[in-house]
């Protein structure tokens, strides 16, 4: 019964002077929401960081080719004129004993259309492990297989949004593409996997706008894709280039990356260093490629999201201590005011304990009520954020439940002062002082 009086009086107190509650909460409201707010954008950053890592792989290492300017560039073609070939994934997969499966990936330049139609995408040649180490199911149909890159053939293996684009009301096997000037059937559909990106660094591309030929048929028919695209014009010099001139060796001819699984995720940073010793010595110590192991970058992007959390953490933490600040101040003042009320309290039987509880029930309901309007701030700021900045917030009960807690420690943190100077009164000068 003590308590339910105890709050009774602390909301009666707050709603007499609720102008004044209000101003002094604002300092809990703002620093729980900010810790919120700040916990959520954190949640849902390692969110997207996990899900692009699962996309890439944990479990493999991805070489990437890198291109040079400058005197590396003319470097490059003394040394490795190609950069990196379809030759290096073949050594990869003889040397690396770590390797399960070596990938070559080569995206090339090429217009997709249908009925004279631009198709927005990107096309990819490959092989069939590609579907395996990349973890992408399909929808129908089948992917590219040994046979197709054996014979070159001219198949292809659309990804989801393109099949939607293309053909929405139909099966899309059997059906045709036109790649630049040449046809290309349909042989598989890839199922619908959800974009992830946008706040990390190495954020993915939409497997779904995806075209995958067979490496050796894109090697053959397109020029490979170097950053930017190539204008109309300079593609079609290149295929009649292409037609009057000798193709290199299969071998020799560029690709864009390769991807190479191993069989235990802890052996990426040990495949990844006979990687670099294979290629240096193919290359003639030519970095003209660069190594990215998702694993690695995984624990080197949570180490800077603790980081990032302990800054913000901080700052949160400035906040309420600001708002503690303010409500013991509030409190100090309304000890002075309230001098007489505790003077006939200590008369007609109250102890000192029933005062400092009395005080720091005050101070709970303040910092309660605060700490509950900061919860619906912090809310509303991260789906503002979500919404404005397109990052991807998650507002987690845990998160909710801690801000509570704090706001409540606050609340007896800051409280405990004034209610110990308000139970010190003595009864007759607490009378005397009116």
């Amino acid at each position: 019964m003590k308590i339910f009086s105890a709050l009774k009086a602390g909301f009666r107190e707050l709603w007499a002077h609720k102008l004044r509650s209000l101003l002094t909460m604002l300092g809990v409201i703002f620093g729980v929401g900010s810790v919120i707010s700040m916990v959520s954008i954190g949640a849902g950053a390692r969110y997207e960081m996990v899900e692009q890592i699962k996309q890439l792989g944990v479990d493999v290492v991805r070489v990437q080719r890198r291109a040079l300017t400058g005197e590396m560039a003319n470097e490059a073609l003394k040394r490795s004129p190609n950069g990196l070939t379809y030759g290096d994934a073949y050594a990869l997969d003889d040397l690396c004993k770590f390797a399960v499966e070596v990938v070559p990936v080569c995206r090339v330049f090429a217009d997709a259309s249908i009925d004279n139609s631009l198709i927005p995408s990107r096309v990819f040649g490959t092989t069939p492990a590609y579907v395996r180490v990349s973890r992408l199911p399909l929808a129908i149909g089948r992917f590219i297989d040994d046979e197709d890159v054996i014979n070159a053939a001219r198949v292809c293996v659309l990804g989801a949004a393109v099949k939607r684009r293309v053909f929405p009301l139909r099966s899309a096997i059997g059906e045709t593409v036109r790649l630049e000037e040449e046809d290309f059937r349909v042989v598989g559909v890839l199922a619908a996997r959800q974009a992830v990106g946008g706040s990390s660094s190495f954020a993915l591309t939409d497997i779904n706008e995806d075209i995958y030929l067979p490496v050796t048929t894109a090697m053959d028919h397109f020029p490979i894709y170097l950053e930017q695209a190539l204008p109309a014009s300079v593609g079609a010099f290149w295929r009649a280039f292409r037609q009057m001139t000798r193709r290199p060796p299969l071998r020799e001819r560029p690709i864009t990356s390769v991807i190479i699984q191993v069989q235990d995720a802890d052996q990426t940073v040990e495949a990844a260093n006979v990687i670099e010793n294979v290629l240096d010595r193919r290359h003639q110590g030519l970095r003209d490629y660069e190594i990215m192991i998702p694993a690695e970058l995984l624990r080197q992007r949570q180490q800077a999201q603790r980081i990032f959390n302990i800054v913000m953490a901080a700052i949160a933490s400035i906040s309420l201590i600001v708002g503690g600040i303010g409500i013991m101040n509030i409190m100090l003042a309304t000890v002075t005011q309230r001098a007489r009320e505790i003077g006939i309290r200590r008369c007609i039987g109250a102890s000192r304990a029933d005062i400092v509880g009395q005080f720091l029930v005050e101070a709970l309901v303040m910092t309660g009520i605060g700490g509950l309007l900061g919860i619906g701030t912090g809310v509303g700021l991260a789906r503002a954020i979500s919404s404005y900045a397109n990052w991807k917030t998650i507002v987690s009960v845990e998160s909710v439940v801690v801000s509570l807690v704090v706001a409540a420690a606050t609340g007896l943190l800051f409280g405990l002062y004034p209610a110990i100077r308000a139970a010190a009164i003595q009864p007759v000068e607490a009378l005397r002082a009116e």
